[in-house]
């Protein structure tokens, strides 16, 4: 398995205190079946502030942590980009840094509101080349409310990414629900850990698949991790047939980016 989003670098958020937690975050991940992390500390979200620059060291180093314990992991530099409301794009000036050496960022929303400037700022980064992950849509309150407002973000470029710890019900049963019937209507593109320790929220990716396929089929399931896989390979993510909310005008359908 690859996991794509693990808060697995130290000393940056609110993951591992220590080097010595990190490693025993990536021998479960191990245990687990994962062969590759993308590390995806939080960024510009309150006091942390995690660059490209920084998440490279960081990276460089827990791979020579790794290699020095006999733990046989990859990690690879990614980030979990907090899109406030006050969000102005320019790139540049952010330290933004892609999911390994693929076009897809990781984005994190606000947990109550969705910014005023969302679907502007999908098209935006697809104008320069770069494709939002929307990660934890399952846990954004407008989202529950209202999960066709997810759609609305899919068609017009985004990706969606479900979250473990929500599948198997950690986060209680109105986020779970929101996340299942998201994977029913097929507007999930990737399942990840969202790890940040060993004990409230640890990996629990493999029981995810598991409760995924049992739900929505192991086809679904298959896609899901190639998709990771592509994701790796730098190669474009299948977004598949998508259900169209009925009361939505058929442009959304026409506008939808395959």
């Amino acid at each position: 398995m690859i996991d794509t989003h693990c808060h697995l670098l130290p000393l940056c958020d609110d993951g591992p205190e220590n080097w010595a937690q990190s490693l025993e975050i990536a021998a479960e991940a191990v245990r687990q079946g994962i062969k590759t992390v993308f590390a995806t500390p939080h960024h510009m979200k309150g006091q942390y502030k995690n660059d490209a620059d920084k998440i490279a060291f960081l990276v460089r180093k827990m791979n020579n942590e790794l290699a020095n314990a006999n733990i046989p992991l990859q990690v690879l530099p990614g980030q979990e980009f907090h899109l406030g409301p006050q969000f102005h794009k320019n790139f540049g000036n952010h330290g933004v840094q892609l999911l390994g050496n693929s076009k897809y960022l990781l984005v994190e929303l606000p947990t109550r509101d969705t910014p005023q400037a969302m679907i502007a700022f999908i098209r935006d980064c697809r104008a320069e080349g770069i494709v939002p992950i929307i990660a934890h849509p399952e846990r954004h309150a407008p989202f529950i409310r209202d999960p066709d407002k997810l759609y609305e973000m899919i068609a017009s470029g985004a990706l969606a990414q479900l979250t473990a710890p929500s599948l198997v019900g950690q986060h209680g049963y109105e986020v779970q629900q929101a996340a299942i019937q998201m994977a029913k209507k097929r507007w999930v593109h990737l399942l990840a850990s969202d790890a940040h320790d060993m004990v409230k929220r640890g990996i629990r990716l493999r029981e995810a698949y598991w409760v995924f396929e049992s739900l929505i089929g192991k086809p679904s399931a298959e896609q899901l991790r190639e998709n990771a896989e592509s994701l790796l390979a730098g190669r474009e993510l299948s977004i598949g047939d998508p259900v169209v909310p009925r009361h939505m005008k058929s442009w959304w359908a026409l506008t939808f980016r395959k």
